[in-house]
Formats: structure tokens, sequence, C-alpha cells
């Protein structure tokens, strides 16, 4: 009786330990158990210092050189009656100017300088986010944020749900645009109406389709290939539309959508582009916040393995290409060898945050973030020899802050690279694309992917460890609680390390570790030393110091936040 008295003292005057679990048990995502801890050549670029400089170069309209300026200014007024502004998908003179251009770039560019802190609500007196309503193709009757100002809907989903995706999560950016509201609704409103005809007879909808035929209300095959992982991409449009506009309507049609997903077996991975990890994510976040019980693995296992049943090859990089480690790069890892900058800055931008939700795969997307951070560079041309790029010849991106399209293992294809034969040299890695090849552009230099690397940049800082990032888990967490900040660190090293955060406090801190769940430090200020154990993850929040945490359910919560699902 003693014993159960003493408990309860200690509970009540000492709530935060009364509430200490055993340590969370690490799953690995299987993929990333074969890539190295430490990537070697190991090299990390200043990533804030790439974007904010590729944004200044982006919105420079008085910049000299070949195809400069970039940006330019579009008075067309095709969808609304206000100008906006373009910018190419590929540096070449041919594409400046018009009103042609995709949304991916421009909408990449505001979201990108966006996370790394640039207000482009007000750069330079202007509104450039309100312009990007132009994407809102009402003129044509489509009613959908669009790639482009007069696009027909209706060839491919992840070109036309990509878009909606990335204006939403400006609109999250940005709260105080109200003018921002109504597109994005009208857009998720219509995509709920594709979801409900899909779903017509069925208990969740068939996405094993190429695109949407709005016209025939019915799914449209090119008899090619299928994307069955627009399922995921709607889910999570949907599911942050419910939490945005507190409508239960868009939570069923979410589930409905990753209800497709955990129906769909195991061995039929889906995963092309950029919308399958946003349903990993949409998963493992469900799961904590809603109690689902979706197979979280089957689907993050999906985005890395590349066996897939309808775009096989699609998934993460877990190789080493002559000299370079290339471990957790995106893009088509079997046919071609070739991984692309935008897929893989947008992986990472949807994977990190699943560790507050569940911190069981702290150390798997730790370890994999180091490899890929680490291999991003292998984008930018500076971290390449001339004969191993294919646009070396423009000179008007001195820092080398704007990315190639992607970076491929060999030139394998013959004949298909043949207006490169006699440049390049004999073996790669190539900064490349895939447009000189072709011929279509007159450098593969590609804002379309570089546009996005605010998304990896607003991530990653590094510590005084090599080889320890402190990754930021609510950068890219769009449409949830951020009220404390988040980190992830992993220790690649077999041997305990000394770790300085990046961060320093002004405030008094207690850090609150989701992977040990307990204090690691209470009433912290200034520079902040942390012990790492060998070959383990943290996730740290910051709380005030004293923090009272109270349990609710299976949940620690703070006031009214929940701190630990």
């Amino acid at each position: 009786m003693k014993k159960y008295i003493l408990l309860f003292l200690v509970g009540f005057l000492f709530p935060t330990y009364f509430f200490a679990q055993k340590p969370v048990e690490q799953i690995p995502i299987h993929l990333v158990e074969y890539m190295p801890n430490m990537p070697f050549p190991y090299k990390i670029k200043n990533w804030k210092d790439v974007a904010k400089k590729q944004d200044k170069l982006f919105y420079d309209f008085n910049a000299k050189g070949q195809s400069l300026p970039l940006i330019w200014w579009d008075d067309s007024e095709v969808n609304f009656p206000f100008r906006t502004f373009g910018l190419p998908s590929y540096v070449d003179r041919r594409r400046l100017g018009g009103n042609s251009y995709e949304s991916l770039p421009t909408i990449g560019s505001l979201v990108g300088a966006s996370l790394v802190g640039i207000d482009k609500s007000n750069y330079g007196g202007i509104d450039y986010v309100t312009m990007i309503r132009q994407f809102f193709n009402k003129k044509n009757g489509n009613n959908l944020i669009l790639n482009s100002l007069n696009r027909k809907a209706g060839s491919t989903f992840w070109y036309e749900i990509w878009p909606a995706m990335a204006y939403s999560m400006l609109v999250d950016l940005y709260p105080q645009k109200e003018e921002l509201q109504e597109p994005m609704r009208i857009t998720v409103d219509n995509w709920l109406g594709v979801v409900n005809d899909l779903s017509k007879g069925r208990d969740y909808p068939d996405f094993n389709y190429t695109a949407f035929d709005f016209q025939n209300r019915k799914g449209y095959n090119n008899n090619v290939w299928k994307e069955p992982d627009a399922s995921a991409g709607l889910a999570w449009l949907l599911y942050i539309s419910s939490i945005k506009y507190n409508d239960s309507k868009y939570l069923d049609a979410a589930k409905k959508c990753l209800d497709f997903l955990q129906n769909r077996p195991k061995e039929e991975g889906v995963f092309y582009e950029i919308m399958m990890p946003y349903g990993a994510y949409l998963a493992v976040r469900m799961n904590a916040e809603s109690g689902t019980k979706y197979d979280e693995l089957k689907m993050l296992n999906w985005c890395f393995d590349g066996d897939n049943s309808d775009r096989d090859g699609w998934g993460v990089m877990c190789e080493r290409w002559e000299e370079y480690d290339v471990h957790g790069l995106v893009g088509q890892k079997k046919w071609e060898q070739y991984a692309f900058a935008m897929n893989t800055f947008s992986h990472a931008a949807a994977l990190v945050p699943i560790v507050k939700y569940n911190p069981a795969y702290a150390r798997t997307i730790g370890k994999w973030m180091l490899n890929l951070t680490n291999a991003c560079r292998l984008f930018y041309g500076d971290e390449h020899p001339r004969n191993r790029q294919s646009s070396a010849i423009w000179q008007g991106d001195p820092d080398h802050v704007i990315s190639y399209e992607g970076v491929r293992k060999n030139l394998s294809n013959g004949n298909y690279f043949e207006p490169l034969q006699g440049i390049l040299a004999d073996k790669g890695p190539y900064a490349i694309g895939d447009q000189v090849k072709t011929m279509s552009s007159a450098t593969d230099i590609c804002l379309y992917g570089s546009a996005w690397v605010g998304m990896l940049a607003s991530i990653v800082d590094t510590t005084n460890v090599e080889g320890i990032l402190q990754l930021d888990c609510n950068a890219t967490d769009f449409f949830s609680s951020r009220k404390y900040k988040t980190y992830l660190l992993f220790n690649p090293y077999f041997e305990a390390k000394e770790v300085i955060l990046s961060s320093e406090f002004t405030d008094h801190i207690d850090l609150y570790d989701l992977v040990s769940k307990k204090f690691i430090q209470k009433n912290c200020i200034g520079k902040v030393t942390i012990t790492m154990d060998p070959n383990t993850a943290m996730a740290l929040v910051y709380l005030p110091s004293e923090s009272k945490l109270v349990r609710k359910g299976k949940s620690l919560m703070l006031g009214s936040t929940i701190i630990d699902y």
C-alpha cells in the first residue's frame, strides 16, 4: 500500500517523470539500412545561403548577362485583371516572356523562398504571392490551380494535382492573404468531386488511371502508364482542407483516398514523380491524430524501393556512382539511374515531419536525410568538372545557386544523347537534364526543379560535429501545430558525441526527447550542448522552462497542444 501512495505522490509532485515511458523502438525503412551512416565524400552546402541567393537571382529584373534577367512581367491578365510574373522552366532566352510558362518554377520559387524567411508578399514593395492566383484556370472553365494559365485538365494526375498542393502551401505560409482562399477552396471542391465520381459503387475510389476526364466525369488512361499515387496527393490536399475549413467532408474523402492505398497489395507499389511521400506522411499523421490504422511502413517503403507496378523504378537511390555516394536522391533508379532535384527536395519536405507523429522513424529518417543532404550538391554545376555537365557554357550564375534538372549515373542510352557526344566525359556522374539532349532548350539549368530548394534549406542546419545535422521537423509540416520547435538529430558515429545545438536560446528552455520519452536537459539558455549516444537519433521538442506535461489518453499535452502522441 505504501508503494502505491509513494507512486501517487511522485506523480502528483513530478508529473513529467510520472509519465515517463520506455524509449521508442526504432523502425527501419529497409532501403535506408543499406545506406552508409556517413556518406563519402562528405560535403554539405550551406543550403539556406543557396536558397536565398537563388531567390535574389530569380527576382532581379536588372540582372545582366546571357539569358538574363530570368523574370518578366506578364500583363496578359488571362484569369484575373491584374499583372503577374513569369519564370522560365529552363535557362534559355527563347523561353523568356509571354504567358505560356509553367506554375512549377513560379509557385515553387515562392514556397521555397518563404520557407527560408523571405517575405514574398512584400518583396521590394511588390506582392508576388497574390499574383500567383493567375494559375487558377477559371477563364477556360477548369476552375483548378494548374501548371499553366490556360491548361486543359485531364492528361496527367501529378501535373494537375501538385500545383494545387503547392498553392495550398502558400495559403498556409501566408494566412493573412485572404484573397488566396477562394481559388484554393474551389480547386479542392472540384477534386473532391473527382474522388466522389471515382468512388461510385465502391467503398473507396479507384485511382488506376493516368488522369481524370473532367468532361465525361470518368478516369482516363493513356495506355502507356497509370498514376495511382494520385490518391496520395489528393488525400493530402483534402486532409489539410479539412483542417483549414473545419469540414468533415474533406476528412471523409481523404480517408477514402488512403483506403485505396491501404487496400492495395504490398507488391503493387505506387510511386511516380512526387505525390506518394505525402500519402505516406499523411498515413503516419492520421494514425497519430485520428487513431487510424493505416499501414504506414508499407507506404513509406513504396516511396523508397522502386518496385512499382505502374512506373517501375521510381524511388530512392542507394548506390555509389564512380567516386560519389548518391544515396538518398530521388528519381528513376532502375532503367535510367537518373535523380531529379525537385523530386528530391520535395521527398525530404514530405517525410521529415513524420518524426513528430511517430518518433519510431527518427533514426531511419535521420540517416536517410544525412545521405540526401550530402548528395544533393551533385545537382549543381560547381560540384562537377566542365566535361561532366551539359551546360557549363552558361555563365549567368557564377555562384551556382540554380541547379541542373538532375544528375545521371551514365549516358547509356546510345543515340539518345547524340548531341552531347564528344562533349561529355566517358564516365559520370553527370549534371544534366532532358532539354539539351533533345535540342529543345539551350541549357539544362532548371528553375523548374531548382526553385524548390528552399524546402531542403528550411529543414537542414549543421552542428559543430561533422555529419550530425539538425533537422527542423516543423518547417514543412503544413497545416499543423508548429507551436513548439521540434528538431531531429542523428549521430552516425559508433561513439558518443557532444553536440552544440545550432540555435542559441534567449529564454530558458526544457528539452524533451520524443525518442527516449524524457527530458534530457532543463532550464537551458544560451548555447546548449547535448550528448548523443552512438548510432542513435533524438527528436527534441523545445518547451518553455518548467513545463508541466499532462497525460490525456495516450498523449502528453502542454495546455491544448499535443507534445508527444
